[in-house]
């Protein structure tokens, strides 16, 4: 069955003519070469053992550090009180407690 099914798409080939034969061809071939160069290697990935490029600019110094720490914890203190100050403002006033229903009060 499966040699006939090949016969029959092999005839199917040959009967395709001249030019429309090599043009189906032509883009077979030209779609296995994109495949083919879409497997390869491309050139922008380093190798593994490639050193990495030097840095563009030099490491912060301790003075450095110290300053930029000491910003995003002000900035995260501020920003924490502000949040506690807005959620603060949003909640409902209480007047005081409700007696229960049916309760007594004790004399």
């Amino acid at each position: 069955m499966l040699s006939a099914m090949l016969e029959r798409w092999g005839n199917r080939v040959r009967n395709l003519g001249g030019q429309t034969g090599r043009l189906a061809a032509a883009g077979a071939i030209f779609a296995a070469a994109v495949l083919l160069a879409a497997c390869s290697p491309g050139g922008e990935y380093p190798t593994v053992l490639a050193p990495p490029a030097p840095r563009a600019e030099t490491p912060m110094s301790a003075d450095q550090v110290k300053q930029a720490t000491d910003a995003l914890i002000s900035d995260r203190t501020r920003l924490s009180a502000d949040a506690q100050a807005a959620q603060q403002a949003s909640a409902p006033a209480t007047t005081g407690t409700t007696p229960s229903a049916g309760a007594a009060t004790k004399p």
